[in-house]
């Protein structure tokens, strides 16, 4: 099992009653909170963590630049892609870098553009 601590980076910390509160996706193996410090994210493994970051990252583009939940929801994901572990299975993983460039492509070519105006 793969635990992620998520650091206060704010006035308050991110708790489990935020995920409630706000209606945040749990992670695979849920969240814990750990003391008045730190709050644990737990994964089964490594990738799964890196597709909820991703799915975090959906979400904050749908978030209201003003909405508390954007800065709790980044970071989440910081938490998560500052994590030794995740760096280590993202750089050797040259499958996830050949998806994410090529779902990068894809939405290029699916986003309209608007310099034709």
């Amino acid at each position: 099992m793969l635990r992620i601590n998520l650091p206060p980076t704010g006035p308050t910390r991110v708790t489990f009653a935020d995920f409630r509160k706000y209606r945040l996706p749990v992670p695979s193996k849920g969240v814990k909170d750990t003391g008045k410090k730190n709050t644990v994210l737990q994964f089964d493994n490594e990738h799964e963590a890196v597709i909820y970051a991703d799915q975090l990252e959906e979400i904050v583009t749908n978030t209201s630049k003003n909405s508390p939940v954007r800065s709790i929801l980044r970071d989440m994901v910081t938490a998560i892609r500052n994590d030794d572990t995740i760096r280590n299975y993202l750089e050797y993983s040259t499958i996830y870098t050949w998806l994410k460039n090529r779902v990068r492509s894809i939405r290029l070519a699916i986003k309209p553009s608007f310099s034709n105006n």
